[in-house]
């Protein structure tokens, strides 16, 4: 499962835009938004369309910290013993390059230990979400040199020692997610590495911590919408566990009160049926511009679109775009990833062409780690092909390079006359790509990079 395929934020943000992004014809933007003490605010439609995106990502990450409780249990690691197929539909956008390990991680009983042996992988992080999908910390090969060791990770209303052999980490919220990624060298190398972070331990720091209870999601993390007006009745049970971590969450709340929008409260069940009604037409009217956010194109550079502005968030729109399209997002310094959904020329995509992307000697992409491109159906789900390949990268066996150093990646439903060695195979019919980059370069990280068009072979 990979929960970091970002789709496109909003119409002001340029693909390379190191700042966060707004979008100027609408209030739900944070930076827009009129401060609570405006003399004329917003009516109750509108005013709970804000609500809406502003929300939509803890109810997506509780939904999603649900889903995963109910397969793996709650403060525990579970790793995957496989690469992703398509028959991996958990969540959006899965990768195949890495082995996954997961825990739903619930401090309100108290902090937990988390160990990780020396691992021999060529990359490996463990990435921790907080309930508001913001990433604030990290371990692995970039963020502590690749070292095992016992961390405790705390909330921080903890105020005990950290016991010797530790290093701490803190949480803004009780809930959260641990996430890595370990990059195994080969195919052959996967049942090794799978048996290796199966020894990846977390337990109760106190023996007599309870494992808190969490409950059934109420729908998939990606139909939040579908709630209706009781969308508001999650987002207040969600509350009451994760407050907002940040002095901006709190005062964006306190706007929302005069709405029923609280810790603990029930306005999509217990308002008037009027007020119901207004809810829930602000829970459309926000998906609405969601959605919208994510099908924009604008500042693609040569089909390309590249966000610097994940993984941490001041905008409520582009959080709440990315919780829904690509839950879990690392930050820029851990991977960049780049979406297309048009072609050089701003044509969508169609497996049933035949699309090619010259990599110029010397021009693969700027990466310390790894990177690698996938092609995605329009649900964001890999999709079955007979070669079963689902990315591409030169470390794909037997990719060939030109004799000039240069390579060539062919994308369609049927391979190219040279053969399958650098094909990607597509469904036959729309289709996204998306490049990741792991450990980018300062070249991607300043804007400077963008991965070659994807043309057309009957162009």
């Amino acid at each position: 499962m990979c929960l970091a395929l970002l789709l496109g934020a909003c119409s002001s943000a340029s693909s390379n835009s190191k700042k966060q992004a707004g979008h100027g014809s609408t209030t739900l933007g944070i930076p827009t938004l009129p401060p609570p003490t405006a003399p004329h605010p917003p009516g109750t439609v509108s005013l709970a369309a804000q609500a809406y995106v502003w929300g939509s990502p803890l109810v997506i990450t509780e939904r999603t910290l649900q889903t995963f409780a109910r397969l793996f249990g709650v403060n525990r690691v579970f790793s995957q013993g496989a690469l992703s197929t398509p028959a991996s539909r958990t969540v959006v956008a899965p990768n195949v390059d890495t082995l996954y390990s997961i825990a739903v991680v619930d401090l309100r009983d108290g902090p937990v230990v988390l160990h990780v042996p020396q691992i021999a992988s060529h990359y490996w992080t463990y990435q921790f979400v907080d309930a508001w999908t913001d990433s604030f910390a990290y371990i692995g090969t970039r963020a502590t040199g690749g070292r095992g060791g016992t961390w405790l990770v705390a909330p921080s209303s903890f105020h005990g020692a950290t016991p010797a052999g530790m290093l701490r980490i803190t949480a803004p919220t009780p809930q959260l997610l641990m996430l890595g990624r370990w990059l195994p060298a080969s195919a052959a190398d996967v049942p090794r590495l799978a048996s290796a972070i199966r020894t990846v331990t977390m337990r109760p720091l106190s023996a007599s911590q309870a494992t808190p209870v969490i409950g059934a999601p109420a729908g998939t993390p990606q139909t939040a919408a579908a709630a209706g007006a009781r969308f508001f009745d999650q987002l207040g049970d969600a509350l009451a566990i994760n407050a907002p971590a940040t002095k901006r969450d709190t005062r964006l709340l306190a706007r929302f009160s005069s709405l029923g929008v609280d810790a603990g409260r029930h306005p999509g069940s217990s308002g008037t049926a009027t007020q119901q009604q207004a809810l829930a037409s602000g829970v459309a009217a926000g998906e609405r511009e969601v959605q919208s956010a994510a099908r924009l194109n604008n500042g693609a550079t040569k089909g390309w679109l590249i966000h610097l502005d994940i993984g941490t968030y001041t905008n409520a729109l582009v959080r709440a775009v990315t919780a829904q399209f690509g839950w879990g997002a690392n930050i820029p310094a851990e991977a960049v990833y780049a979406r297309s959904t048009t072609d050089a020329n701003n044509r969508a995509y169609n497996g049933n062409n035949l699309y090619g992307m010259h990599f110029a000697a010397g021009q693969s992409p700027p990466v310390k780690a790894f990177w690698s491109l996938t092609v995605y159906g329009p649900d964001q789900f890999l999709v079955a092909n007979a070669l079963h390949r689902y990315a591409i990268s030169t470390r794909t066996p037997g990719f060939k390079t030109n004799a000039d150093g240069s390579f060539d990646i062919w994308i369609g439903h049927t391979p190219p006359a040279s053969g399958t060695a650098n094909w990607l195979p597509a469904p036959a019919g729309p289709f996204l790509l998306s490049m990741r980059m792991y450990l980018p370069g300062a070249s991607v990280l300043n804007g400077d990079y963008t991965p070659p068009g994807v043309t057309s072979a009957a162009s």
